[in-house]
């Protein structure tokens, strides 16, 4: 095993594994787990001192290698951290601090970014897209606050030339069909056409390996959705929660546009049938790539089925689904129903997060599989403690990302999992999560504080560094 293929694996794993999806998930075990662990000394190597706020996190614990995977544990990130930034900064466009605060968490020096004239998120990542390498993803932010991940295009096209690999993984479970070039699929986008929360970056930034041309994407509604509006969606949501939608300081800018806002949200309700009666017809028989939440795509199939459509498009199309309904319900058929529409035998469904650049698939007996470029751990909930990586076990999802070459691939989640290091009874060798995920934050009445054995002085320092001289 040579550093080349150690920087290869980590940086650009479709290469590594011939554009095969089944080879990335049929390594030996014990191969896969060397190289992780060479990876993982490998990025800590390259990243420590060039990022700020992990040099800070190693020099308060004083971790100056990784020699076992669990070095790396006091280090991962909390996921509050990359929306630590005082919200104030948001409310009164202070762009500038915000900058400032953004480039602690990247190998990027913006310092010398103009963001003056920003008056918006919108204008702000327009900026830092026009002169950076960033294209820079945010949450949807329907808690109140947004995570900012700075992701350079470094990342995203590994990404996505990976993603595409797995885009076959029911027309062509053993790979046989080696890198599927010159294939691509028609995307029904049930969105605006564009956006900079992770899933709305996915038609522009996935667009060559996946679509292939503008003229594959099929979007509900042109244009750009606004960042502003999501953040003022998501404060207005959080604040009515608490009965304090009177109380919110909202920037004046921000406010005029919360009518704009409710009819913009109104007229995608409205349009989705009449959308897809007219992109169904037009698609008839073809590939077509389906891409949504569980309610979305919900709504469209049962759009279609109300005017006479079933068995719509061709039998190797796809439909992908990650991330279930946000708080909104389905029917416990939703599938059978989708299926009814489109006439697709499967559906993909992943495990997925803004933080990370695996798409985590589910495979026939109900698990998700870990891309073998993300590292998992299951962390004791109440400790903050690693389980060993042997086995199955229950507790707090924490990751590595080693794709991540210009930001710290390392992070806990708020999510309880369940995840299992034996091999999987659908002959995959990659660790793969039981379906059932809970938010801690809803099994603990909002109360998730996360904590990490000897390091909690270590992440309090790291916030604190995030923040100083922000306000």
């Amino acid at each position: 095993m040579t550093a080349s293929d150690i920087e290869l694996f980590a940086s650009s794993p479709a290469h590594y594994f011939g554009h095969s999806w089944h080879a990335m998930h049929h390594l030996p075990a014990q191969e896969l787990t060397r190289l992780q662990l060479e990876a993982l000394r490998l990025r800590f190597a390259q990243l420590r001192g060039r990022i700020s706020t992990l040099t800070a996190m190693a020099d308060e614990y004083g971790v100056g290698t990784i020699d076992t995977f669990e070095d790396v544990v006091p280090l991962l990130f909390q996921h509050s951290v990359y929306k630590s930034y005082p919200l104030s900064l948001l409310v009164n466009n202070r762009f500038d601090a915000l900058t400032s605060w953004l480039g602690r968490l990247t190998t990027h020096d913006l310092s010398g970014v103009d963001v003056s004239g920003c008056e918006g998120i919108d204008s702000w990542l327009d900026v830092l897209d026009e002169h950076t390498e960033l294209r820079v993803a945010h949450s949807s932010g329907t808690a109140g606050a947004m995570s900012f991940i700075p992701r350079s295009m470094r990342e995203w096209d590994p990404m996505f030339e990976a993603f595409r690999c797995g885009l076959f993984q029911f027309s062509d479970p053993s790979g046989a069909g080696g890198r599927h070039d010159g294939e691509y699929f028609e995307l029904i986008w049930p969105l605006y056409r564009s956006g900079r929360s992770t899933i709305m970056r996915l038609p522009q930034m996935g667009l060559a390996h996946l679509m292939g041309s503008e003229e594959r994407v099929h979007a509900l509604r042109p244009g750009r959705m606004s960042s502003d509006s999501m953040f003022l969606a998501g404060r207005l949501r959080a604040a009515a929660a608490r009965g304090e939608v009177d109380q919110l300081d909202i920037n004046p800018a921000l406010r005029d546009r919360r009518e704009e806002f409710v009819r913009e949200q109104g007229e995608m309700a409205g349009t989705l049938p009449r959308f897809i009666d007219e992109v169904a017809r037009q698609l008839k028989g073809q590939r077509v790539w389906l891409l949504g939440t569980w309610n979305v795509l919900y709504a469209m199939a049962k759009a279609g089925l109300e005017n006479g459509m079933t068995q719509m498009f061709g039998p190797d199309s796809l439909v992908t689904t990650g991330g279930g309904a946000k708080g909104q319900s389905v029917p416990d058929d939703w599938e059978q129903t989708l299926g009814e529409f489109t006439g697709i035998e499967h559906v993909q469904h992943m495990y997925v997060m803004s933080e990370i650049t695996g798409l985590n698939k589910m495979c026939e007996h109900q698990r998700y599989h870990v891309e073998p470029w993300v590292i998992p751990f299951v962390l004791d909930p109440d400790d903050g403690r690693p389980t060993p990586r042997r086995g199955e076990h229950t507790g707090r999802a924490a990751f590595f990302d080693l794709m991540a070459q210009t930001y710290w691939g390392g992070f806990i989640s708020g999510d309880e999992v369940t995840i299992s290091h034996d091999p999987c009874s659908c002959g995959r060798t990659t660790a793969h999560l039981a379906r059932q995920i809970e938010r801690y934050s809803d099994k603990r009445g909002g109360d998730d504080k996360i904590t990490c054995v000897a390091a909690e002085d270590a992440h309090r320092a790291a916030l604190e560094f995030l923040t100083q001289r922000l306000d």
